[in-house]
């Protein structure tokens, strides 16, 4: 047992997981321990407009660089990567402006949808929104290729550090969810300067020009991404976020709200576990394409195997222990959310598994996979919500119904992953019998 552990303690993969897990547990922490109070300070409706600004804020980040940058890992000469980076700020500098001004002209009919009457008031926040988090979501991936993992983790617990601080002290100040708004605002910014300084750091000390003709070229030689990937990602993003927009919609903001906080509790962990196997197996796996592509397989389903042993352990725990807790901890105004944490239990274990290893497709350009993958799922999840909404089902019961369509559009979101990966198994074998001969 103590070899195993000490091997695993040495695998460079695990110790850049824990490097990333640790500064977004800080992070998860952070936010874990400030929500007591902000469900105190704020009403659930009050939350629940605020789940359905970032929801939106959410789905319109999938275009802020047309999917460009998830191709900045995979090039073999930095000077690519550079050019695909310098191309996605760009976009996002348009695509930001854009979202916000459409926010502004299509405020009267988003406020009767959602039961919001003042989202026009907020389009300067999608704005600023937009641009920082596309920015620090772009300049993300030139850290994830440098395998700057311990800065990457230090920019998590300063953007929770602003968000919920900015949150807390606004709550007073301003009327209704501004507070909330203006401290996403905030927290989104947190972060950002130092992955820029990166960025501008590796640029110059290896002199990396990057003019017309490389964007070109760049936008040219990556264009699946674009083409296909892009519908991909904003299927995915509508298939995430969108729901809480139709739930407020359809039941009302307080239920949206009551919906965010149970997804919040059950993404805290999940979001620690995901997003630092995701970045890690992204870098591990995009260098094993180009170097080392027998161990590629061997490396899908050692993430698969161990994530699910977590998940397990994690889910029970959330599911079973702590929805009693949630009149306790929040407010008695916030119990419904403790039944929807049961509800979506299965749901939030089947995403940490298909989460941790979907860049799996985009590591192999199979960005038709990728758009089938979501076409389908986004049919599956969307198609429930508005079953039950229209056969008249509870709020609850369409949370339920939610949930177990969510589950089989991961099955389906693991299932292609493995697909795409799998003829490399037979590398794999190959490899290991020639080293045994």
């Amino acid at each position: 047992m103590w070899k195993y552990l000490k091997k695993i303690s040495l695998d460079s993969f695990f110790r850049n997981v824990v490097i990333l897990a640790s500064g977004t547990m800080v992070s998860q922490v952070i936010i874990l321990i400030a929500l007591p109070f902000i469900t105190r300070l704020y009403s659930p409706t009050e939350y629940g407009v605020y789940s359905m600004y970032t929801s939106i804020i959410s789905i319109m980040l999938m275009l802020v660089s047309f999917s460009y940058e998830n191709a900045i890992t995979l090039p073999e000469e930095d000077k690519m990567a550079s050019s695909l980076l310098s191309l996605s700020l760009r976009i996002c500098v348009v695509v930001s402006i854009l979202g916000g001004v459409g926010v502004y002209f299509l405020a009267h009919p988003l406020s009767v949808w959602t039961n919001e009457a003042d989202i026009k008031q907020y389009f300067p926040f999608f704005i600023i929104s937009l641009f920082f988090a596309g920015f620090y979501q772009i300049l993300n991936t030139w850290s994830v290729r440098k395998k700057y993992f311990r800065q990457i983790s230090r920019t998590k617990y300063t953007q929770s550090i602003t968000l919920v601080s900015s949150q807390l002290a606004l709550a007073r100040l301003l009327p209704g969810p501004s507070g909330l708004i203006i401290g996403d605002v905030l927290g989104r910014l947190g972060g950002l300067i130092p992955q820029w300084r990166l960025w501008r750091r590796d640029v110059k000390q290896q002199q990396i020009e990057v003019n017309r003709e490389d964007l070109k070229e760049s936008a040219y030689r990556y264009r699946r991404f674009p083409q296909l990937s892009l519908a991909s990602n904003m299927l995915n993003s509508l298939g995430i976020y969108l729901p809480t927009i139709l739930l407020a919609a359809f039941y009302g903001p307080q239920v949206a709200g009551w919906f965010a906080l149970s997804q919040r509790i059950l993404g805290s962990p999940m979001t620690l576990i995901t997003s630092s196997v995701m970045n890690v197996y992204l870098s591990e796996s995009s260098g094993y394409m180009l170097h080392a592509r027998h161990k590629l397989y061997p490396l899908f389903i050692k993430t698969v195997r161990n994530i699910f042993l977590i998940g397990v352990l994690i889910i029970f725990v959330m599911v079973v222990l702590l929805p009693s807790m949630f009149s306790t901890l929040f407010g008695n105004e916030w119990a419904s959310a403790g039944n929807y944490v049961r509800l979506l239990g299965f749901m939030y274990l089947s995403q940490i598994v298909a989460n941790s290893v979907g860049s799996t497709i985009d590591v192999m350009e199979r960005q038709d996979l990728h758009l089938y993958r979501e076409i389908a799922r986004v049919t599956i999840v969307l198609g429930a919500l508005l079953l039950a909404k229209y056969t008249g089902q509870s709020a609850g019961t369409a949370i339920l119904i939610y949930g177990l369509a969510s589950t089989l559009g991961y099955l389906i979101h693991l299932g292609l992953s493995w697909t795409a990966v799998k003829k490399y198994r037979y590398h794999a074998a190959e490899q290991g019998a020639e080293q045994g001969g």
